[in-house]
């Protein structure tokens, strides 16, 4: 029996855009959780933006933010936390404004954005529906936050795109949309995942993982139950084990059951 569980969010856990969730999903989270299977969240989102009561019948045990960058147990508690350095940071925002595209980055309080406001706040609507947690610092052309950031998010033109990442050869450059990219370094969901074996004493091939797009691929590579959803990207489908009905199919339910460890 598995005795970690991973899973993605939009496109996994609840519909990309309407952000709806079967009731045959949380139904197989609480027969795991019985069993006492450990859950936890993957996403591309900050400490700050996780929704930690996303599916308000299920507690997580843990959360794994920015793509690897952070893990944080159900109680605030610090596992593990990547940052950029003072060095990187700035010449991320230098170079964003000579290129003219847009920057955040995901720091552990706030989303800061440097450069190209309006294309940043288009897409924090689209993809979580608010901008509260968007600090506007255009004005500043030099970093002076207290913290360091964990990650970025950027609008990357295609013509500017193998120039800027020729700056940075130690960070990983991911598309999630349409010109937009996760900018990380050398660490993956995957990573975060190793550190909750290691901190609760298991082997990464006891754990399951469940993605959707390209920021899922390492961990569905990595565990031993790498699970894609009918609705992933073509070579998320092609690392995993197993490829199992679309979100709104109860995709999850049915991988679970598939493997045996829920029950009809």
């Amino acid at each position: 029996m598995i005795k970690l569980c991973v899973f993605d969010v939009d496109g996994t856990l609840i519909t990309k855009g309407d952000r709806q969730f079967s009731y045959n999903t949380i139904t197989a989270l609480k027969n795991l959780q019985k069993q006492g299977v450990k859950l936890a969240i993957a996403s591309g989102r900050p400490p700050f933006a996780m929704e930690k009561k996303l599916l308000e019948e299920i507690t997580f045990d843990y959360f794994i933010c920015s793509n690897g960058a952070c893990v944080i147990d159900s109680k605030d508690e610090v596992l593990h936390r990547f940052s950029f350095t003072k060095q990187q940071t700035q010449k991320l925002i230098d170079i964003f404004r000579t290129k003219d595209d847009a920057l955040m980055f995901q720091c552990i309080e706030a989303a800061r954005c440097y450069h190209g406001y309006k294309r940043i706040a288009h897409m924090l609507e689209g993809f979580l529906g608010r901008l509260d947690i968007l600090s506007d610092e255009r004005e500043q052309s030099i970093y002076q936050q207290k913290s360091l950031p964990l990650a970025a998010v950027a609008k990357i033109e295609h013509e500017d795109l193998q120039a800027i990442k020729e700056h940075f050869p130690e960070l990983l450059f991911t598309p999630f949309d349409t010109t937009y990219y996760d900018i990380n370094g050398q660490h993956s969901k995957a990573d975060g995942i190793a550190c909750i074996c290691k901190h609760i004493g298991i082997d990464m091939t006891e754990c399951a993982a469940f993605g959707d797009d390209y920021n899922d691929l390492d961990m569905i590579k990595r565990c031993g139950y790498g699970i894609a959803m009918g609705n992933a990207r073509e070579k998320v489908k092609e690392a995993a084990a197993y490829v199992t009905s679309n979100v709104e199919e109860d995709g999850i339910w049915n991988a679970c059951l598939h493997y045996g460890w829920i029950k009809q």
